[in-house]
């Protein structure tokens, strides 16, 4: 079972950041570059916004440690790559999006732990084999369909559109299965995290939807792009490293709440945003 959910979530991401590169062109991306308050605002939401609220929420609810460090856990792992697919979907700066995901990933080999450790729950060091792990599974997984897709882009605009629609739509298939999957298989898993860790986990993930909006520069595409990335963090990180560093199921299971949560608000989001745009 674990073989195939991994399977899945691999065909997932791969689809997904194919479909985000399709759609991005090399000088869009590179003029990222020179909005640095769209990028500086999005690493501080990331990184210190949302792990403040997650904090907070945790001991406005009395979460149990292990519980705790699952919604910690997922606070300091922003960058999960259906926020750049969401962003596509709210007609937001998808450009910019894309170059968030991926500067998150790339700073979460060392951020997370360190963010886990500032707020009192270290998991520990990280091995070298360990982080060439992560980073060979986001050179894979997202680096690497995005940059296919980019170069696609350039070199085919009127194929990269027809393949954009039709990768676009797998993996919104494919995500709905996977979701339908998960809440048959586990939704008795989910219950027991308890009220208070779901309650803690709506709160967090509402307030980083509102953190991406109110901290991104008053420009609807930006604005949309901040708001849908903020939200997704990155539940496949947080899946192992709870599985690696944490003994008790409860913070494995509320990263799973955080995911049943997260995926649902940020569709909604990006389903909002989108009407406002048109």
């Amino acid at each position: 079972m674990q073989t195939v959910q991994d399977a899945v979530v691999g065909v997932f991401v791969v689809l997904l950041m194919l479909s985000v590169g399709l759609d991005l062109s090399l000088s869009a991306l590179g003029g990222v570059l020179r909005r640095p308050l769209s990028i500086g605002s999005g690493l501080v939401v990331g990184y210190v916004v949302v792990p403040a609220i997650a904090l907070g929420a945790s001991h406005a609810f009395g979460l149990p440690p292990a519980a705790r460090a699952g919604l910690l856990l997922c606070a300091v792992a922003p960058g999960g790559p259906m926020g750049a697919f969401l962003a596509l979907q709210g007609r937001g700066d998808v450009a910019l999006a894309a170059s968030l995901v991926l500067l998150f990933n790339v700073l979460n080999t060392v951020l997370v732990p360190l963010g886990l450790g500032l707020l009192g729950a270290d998991p520990g060091e990280l091995g070298p084999d360990q982080l060439f792990a992560m980073a060979r599974t986001i050179l894979l997984f997202q680096v690497l369909p995005l940059t296919v897709g980019l170069f696609v882009h350039r070199a085919a605009p009127a194929q990269a559109r027809r393949l954009q629609k039709l990768s676009s739509t797998a993996a919104n298939a494919l995500l709905i299965v996977f979701a339908v999957a998960m809440i048959a298989l586990q939704a008795e898993r989910f219950l027991a995290v308890g009220l208070r860790a779901v309650l803690a986990v709506v709160v967090t993930v509402l307030g980083a939807l509102a953190a991406g909006w109110l901290f991104a520069p008053r420009d609807l595409p930006q604005r949309t792009a901040l708001t849908t990335v903020s939200a997704i963090h990155s539940v496949s990180l947080c899946v192992l490293l709870a599985s690696t560093w944490f003994p008790d199921p409860a913070t494995l299971l509320t990263v799973f709440a955080y995911s049943a949560v997260m995926f649902p608000v940020g569709v909604v989001a990006a389903r909002v945003l989108a009407r406002r745009a048109r």
